[in-house]
């Protein structure tokens, strides 16, 4: 992906446009043709992947919720998924999940804040491209050090400033970069400068000023 036109994410579905992390954002983000939506999951008491930021107070508001299995059945053949593991055991539960056929014809990248997710998920599908998510207080050699260990295809700087060494060091070490998601224009446009693999925001209508 590096200097190609970057790949655009809806972030949380297109959640400027509809209510997070919900079936309708997800299905407006496709409507605007972007490459991939992101969203967050948690384990479900009963064992189903559902997708929130947070996660859900009690059993009636989870029962409220999208299951993974749903957002794939929309968007397959249509959208990728960048699927962030936020609960425990989100990361074997995935895994599951994508053994049992429910993920065919869905592009999947899955990642974490928490290195522990990821490594469970390499355990479980070692085919699914992994990402990690790195906060404010990271440097570029422990990111390295964290993506080599973990197999990591993506480095997801969530902090800013991003500037062009972090991303051409990332890139020396042969990963694909995801900066913080964007809303505004000025600074994804900055970001295509940088030549970033991945740009994300909440509304696709700044994703696709990217493509003009």
């Amino acid at each position: 992906m590096v200097d190609a036109r970057p790949v655009l994410v809806c972030h949380r579905g297109a959640s400027a446009l509809a209510p997070e992390n919900s079936l309708d954002a997800f299905r407006v983000a496709m409507g605007y043709g972007v490459d991939y939506s992101e969203l967050d999951v948690h384990l479900s008491r009963a064992g189903d992947l559902v997708v929130a930021h947070d996660p859900p107070a009690d059993a009636a508001a989870e029962r409220a919720l999208p299951r993974l299995a749903e957002v794939f059945d929309l968007v397959r053949g249509r959208m990728g998924v960048y699927v962030e593991l936020k609960g425990d055991a989100t990361g074997a539960a995935l895994a599951d999940l994508i053994h049992s056929g429910a993920a065919h014809d869905v592009a999947l990248i899955a990642g974490s804040f928490r290195h522990e997710l990821v490594t469970e998920l390499r355990a479980a599908a070692p085919e699914v491209p992994r990402s990690i998510l790195f906060g404010p207080g990271w440097e570029v050699p422990g990111m390295l050090a964290a993506c080599r260990e973990l197999g990591a295809q993506f480095a997801h700087p969530c902090f800013r400033p991003i500037d062009a060494t972090t991303v051409a060091d990332l890139h020396a070490a042969n990963l694909l970069v995801m900066t913080p998601h964007t809303n505004a224009v000025d600074e994804a446009h900055e970001f295509v400068k940088l030549h970033v693999d991945i740009i994300a925001s909440d509304d696709p209508r700044i994703l696709l000023e990217l493509r003009s």
